[in-house]
């Protein structure tokens, strides 16, 4: 759907700010409520820092700087949306109902009043079955709170054997768990195993799914804050070798490279594969699998030129062609690890990734 200016105007007017908190799932008590990055505030914005003014319809954070603005502003900070989603989650939750625009046959976002009454404020929400974003964040957080550095645990040697070291585990704050008995207790005291079982961390049986995959790989956003993670199993037997988070995969591995400044980027394949060349220096950005990039994430490369380094592969040549037409598309230069070098050295053999290409052990 088309948005004009007037179009996002008059929705923001025709808006409660108090109710858009309020349905967004926000306890607000006279005016206030805690702010949806609690995880920074001292004991955990105990005492609400985020402010409403009604009559100007915008919200403040006393604490944070970037968690302010309008009503569009606090959709797209409580359901992790752009601009654009924003918008559309107004729409379908406060006016479900459009009428076309004078003299056109275009529905545009003209707010049928008479739909949106009586008060939404009465209105009985049924609970969504997806866990809360700001629940789930935070149950990450304190996951990753409770683990240990990759120093002195079992990692630590498998790693070095894939020739990926400290100064990367530490940058990319690599954890271990190490006592998983502790780590699963607390987390069941600290947030029930309904809400754990919602944010993937839990299996059916009650209990963390991670057992026999202690190795993490957080997924950082552009403040360093956990949202997403992979697990690795370092012993020889496991299958499968990595387990993902359940759920939605947020954005690529290594998010601070899409800086929106003009320069190269690699793609790569996995975690591994990407710690392997943020180690040599390269700036390099990852992907669960070959299937998992999402469309929308090739806005992030904006200003990139992109090296596409997958596995040297069936399912890596299908994923490297895919991923051309996706960059083609969004108006970005992308082109695949050696393309026109023909020196055979700079090229990865049938069945490499570039992990086992730098000499790292399979």
């Amino acid at each position: 759907m088309n948005y004009s200016r007037d179009d996002i105007e008059a929705l923001k007017a025709s808006l409660s700010i108090t109710q858009v908190a309020e349905r967004l799932g926000h306890h607000v008590v006279r005016g206030k409520f805690r702010c949806p990055y609690a995880m920074r505030h001292a004991h955990g914005d105990r005492t609400p820092s985020v402010s409403l003014s009604e009559s100007k319809g915008l919200f403040n954070c006393w604490v944070c700087q970037d968690v302010r603005g309008d009503a569009i502003r606090l959709v797209e900070i409580s359901r992790n949306l752009d601009f654009r989603g924003a918008v559309d989650w107004l729409q379908a939750e406060f006016f479900p109902e459009t009428i076309p625009a004078p003299g056109t046959s275009e529905t545009h976002l003209v707010p049928n009043f008479a739909a949106a009454a009586p008060p939404i404020k009465v209105v009985k929400v049924e609970p969504k079955p997806e866990i809360d974003p700001i629940l789930r964040a935070k149950i990450i957080l304190n996951f990753f709170e409770k683990l240990s550095p990759i120093e002195g645990s079992p990692a630590a040697s498998w790693l070095v054997k894939r020739r990926i070291f400290k100064k990367t585990w530490e940058s990319m704050r690599l954890r271990y768990i190490t006592d998983y008995d502790k780590v699963n207790r607390e987390l069941l005291q600290n947030f029930g195993i309904e809400a754990l079982q919602k944010a993937g961390l839990f299996n059916e049986n009650g209990n963390l799914r991670y057992y026999k995959h202690r190795l993490l790989f957080p997924y950082l956003d552009k403040k360093i804050i956990p949202l997403y993670f992979q697990a690795r199993a370092i012993d020889n037997e496991t299958q499968p070798k990595e387990l993902n988070l359940r759920g939605t995969i947020p954005f690529p591995f290594n998010l601070k490279i899409l800086d929106g400044n003009i320069g190269w980027v690699y793609l790569c394949e996995g975690c591994v594969d990407t710690l392997t060349m943020i180690d040599r220096g390269f700036p390099a950005v990852g992907i669960p699998g070959v299937k998992s990039f999402k469309t929308e994430w090739a806005n992030l490369f904006k200003n990139k030129r992109v090296i596409l380094c997958l596995d040297q592969d069936d399912a890596g040549r299908a994923g490297t062609e895919s991923l051309l037409e996706v960059f083609k598309n969004a108006g970005i230069d992308a082109a695949p690890l050696g393309a026109g070098i023909s020196v055979e050295r700079f090229q990865l053999s049938e069945g490499q990734d570039m992990n086992s290409w730098f000499g790292g052990k399979r």
